[in-house]
């Protein structure tokens, strides 16, 4: 943190516009949540998937500053072979000043569980508030998103949340001198408030967990970081589309219980990377 401190100094000091840079930079490291520490096994480090997502949308300027919006994605499973969900969203956006947005989104999310293909629905409502800073030609922002996602199929509740609340914090650059071509990158963190907590103890001798105790949903960790490299091309005022190349990290802790959750029966983080290939077209109005 003593880095950090001395750049927000340094930037404090170029002034009101620099202080505004710093403060993006600075909300964003600030806004990474620790896992909590626990003798917990790590599997499948290695796993690596490719994977694809393609969309359209629309948006559509009602008034100064006011826009609504509309999109449906396509994702495929790990070489595009099969799909891994069906995602419709809707959308509405205000510019509060040049420095500052927000929004509210609802996306609905048919999803296909990977090894039997069954289908689980989620509803998903989004709040989002974006701060952005121009230097010349390069734009920075900060996005935070809260988003609380509502899996409506069965489950487990001692193994999974049934509403899950997690906060995603996205800090993007892009540069607006190659017109129409406007290249980008960004990385985002996403932080998981709500997932099930618990007491338990590893019993090497007879190779068991014992005394469990299901503590409720409370348990704080950041679950996936992506990193992004993208363009997108402004093909006229109304058309434009997005390339971009994914790359994430996902962290997520597996439990198995009984369905009375009376009993643990194994426990162990599973890690995986993946990249994906992302194209979307959009229309704006």
């Amino acid at each position: 943190m003593t880095l950090l401190s001395k750049m927000y100094r340094n930037l404090l000091s170029n002034g009101c516009k620099s202080a505004k840079l710093a403060a993006l930079i600075s909300v964003f490291f600030f806004s990474v949540t620790p896992a909590m520490a626990q003798e917990v096994p790590v599997v499948n480090d290695e796993v690596f998937g490719f994977t694809g997502r393609f969309s359209a949308a629309a948006e559509w300027k009602v008034y100064k500053g006011l826009h609504i919006s509309a999109e449906y994605q396509l994702r495929t499973q790990n070489l595009f072979s099969a799909v891994e969900r069906h995602q419709v969203s809707a959308g509405i956006s205000y510019k509060v000043c040049d420095y500052f947005r927000t929004g509210l989104d609802y996306t609905f999310i048919g999803r296909y569980k990977a090894s039997d293909l069954s289908f689980r629905p989620r509803h998903r409502v989004s709040l989002f508030v974006m701060g952005v800073y121009d230097a010349g030609m390069w734009r920075f922002s900060l996005k935070e998103t809260l988003e609380m996602t509502h899996k409506a199929y069965e489950i487990n509740e001692f193994q999974d949340t049934r509403n899950g609340l997690n906060l995603r914090s996205r800090l993007k650059v892009s540069y607006r001198g190659y017109s129409p071509l406007e290249p980008y990158v960004y990385l985002e963190l996403r932080n998981s408030f709500n997932d099930p907590s618990f007491n338990y103890r590893w019993d090497e001798t007879a190779g068991v967990w014992t005394d469990y105790e299901f503590l409720g949903y409370k348990r704080a960790i950041l679950n996936r970081i992506r990193a992004c490299i993208g363009a997108q091309w402004h093909i006229t005022r109304n058309h434009s589309i997005d390339f971009a190349l994914l790359y994430h990290w996902n962290h997520s802790l597996e439990i198995d219980t009984n369905k009375e959750g009376t009993k643990l029966k194994n426990l162990n983080y599973e890690n995986s990377n993946d990249l994906a290939l992302s194209v979307g077209y959009k229309f704006s109005f």
